[in-house]
């Protein structure tokens, strides 16, 4: 019996069908590993790291200088007021207000303080006075005695010796005792000048700590320096850093409150593991993007690198901070933008190639798995310079090899 034509038809497409299931099955079941060929190209291993954008060159809106006198004891002022970050201020303008209330405690407090002291003084001026002026009169006396004294001896002449020889030695006993008065007067008189002399210091040393007071409540209103664009200062500590808003403190070790910045000249402010600190110098050149204006690219060169290391927040080790000039033009580039750098730490030109997840190890082996006519074998390679996704092979490769990206199944 003979199968009509559209009998073969239905034939054919379920025979199809089922091929093509298998087919899948198969492929499902075993899958094939990505083949990368291996190619000469111009390599950079570079270093990533996010940042900020600062100005290089700025004017400090910094605490008033009498806030650091250490006789006020101001260890820590707080910031009531602060203007908006951002806002354009002129010479003179107003833009923050730090904690007067405490200043003004400390004024009443050392102004009482004053008034004991003031009236100690004044009572120690009086008390010496008295007691001097009763040691003269007794010295005045004494004076007297030696004069009678001398008057008998001079009398003595016409007496018998041994009456003579005691007159002179009465005389002379005066004039001890009037020279010890003397010295025991000059003594006293020393310290209670002492005495008097530091309580005058100390009356003027609280007269002083009053004025203070008076220029640092008077000086708590801080005024731009300069026009400009008012940018928050920022605070460094093992929490990381942060920018300084109302309520932040302010002290003599942290000064700064604000910054009035030069936006003809902007950096990308970054931090850089200590691991990799070694590899970069001033000079090098980065790329900079700016998550502000959609990853837009700039170029820029590192201008500074911090001698000092420090602890930050979301790192595991030690980071330093890196400045990063920004070469290109500076338009709708704002300070406070977050950026993402790249430090090019290396550059090669016409170098063979591959990618990362090609390279595999075993202890001290680099291998990859090489495509050849009729299977895949396993092929030592000697590695160079690496980036986050690139590997540069020196050995064991040639242009036009084909590797796999995985494992190959067997």
């Amino acid at each position: 019996m003979t199968l009509s034509k559209k009998q073969k038809i239905i034939l054919i497409s379920t025979s199809s069908l089922v091929l093509l299931l298998m087919l899948a099955g198969f492929f499902k079941a075993k899958p094939v590993s990505v083949i990368h060929t291996v190619k000469k190209e111009d390599f950079e291993a570079i270093i990533a790291c996010k940042g900020e954008i600062q100005s290089e060159k700025a004017v400090f809106i910094t605490i008033p200088d009498v806030f650091g006198d250490r006789t006020l004891e101001l260890w820590e002022t707080q910031i009531k007021d602060l203007i908006p970050e951002g806002s354009i201020v002129k010479k003179g303008d107003y833009v923050a207000l730090l904690d007067q209330g405490r200043i003004k405690q400390l004024k009443e407090s050392t102004e009482e303080t004053l008034k004991k002291v003031l009236f100690n003084y004044n009572d120690e001026k009086i008390d010496s006075a008295v007691d001097l002026v009763a040691l003269r009169n007794g010295l005045e006396q004494f004076v007297f005695d030696l004069e009678l004294k001398r008057i008998e001896m001079e009398q003595a002449v016409y007496e018998s010796p041994a009456f003579q020889r005691r007159a002179q030695m009465a005389y002379e006993r005066a004039q001890r005792q009037l020279d010890a008065r003397i010295r025991a007067y000059q003594m006293t008189q020393k310290a209670l000048r002492i005495q008097v002399t530091r309580e005058a210091e100390r009356v003027n040393e609280l007269e002083l700590r009053v004025k203070k007071y008076q220029q640092a409540f008077d000086e708590a209103r801080i005024t731009a320096p300069k026009d400009g664009m008012l940018i928050y200062g920022r605070t460094f500590g093992r929490g990381g850093s942060r920018k300084l808003t109302i309520g932040s403190n302010v002290s003599r070790q942290s000064p700064l409150i604000a910054t009035l910045p030069d936006l003809s000249v902007l950096v990308s402010e970054t931090y850089v593991e200590e691991i990799y600190i070694s590899k970069i110098k001033v000079g090098d050149s980065a790329r900079i993007f700016i998550d502000a204006l959609k990853n837009q690219e700039k170029t820029g060169v590192i201008s500074s690198i911090s001698n000092v290391g420090q602890e930050m927040t979301g790192f595991d080790s030690k980071v330093f901070k890196v400045n990063i000039r920004i070469s290109s033009d500076n338009n709708k580039i704002k300070p406070a933008m977050t950026t993402n750098n790249e430090i090019i730490i290396s550059r090669e030109q016409n170098v063979l190639v591959i990618p990362r997840q090609a390279l595999f190890t075993d202890d001290a082996r680099q291998f990859v798995y090489l495509k050849e006519f009729g299977g895949v074998k396993i092929r030592d390679v000697e590695c160079g310079n690496q980036s986050a996704k690139f590997i540069v092979v020196k050995k064991g490769l040639e242009e036009g090899d084909k590797i796999l990206l995985g494992r190959p199944a067997s």
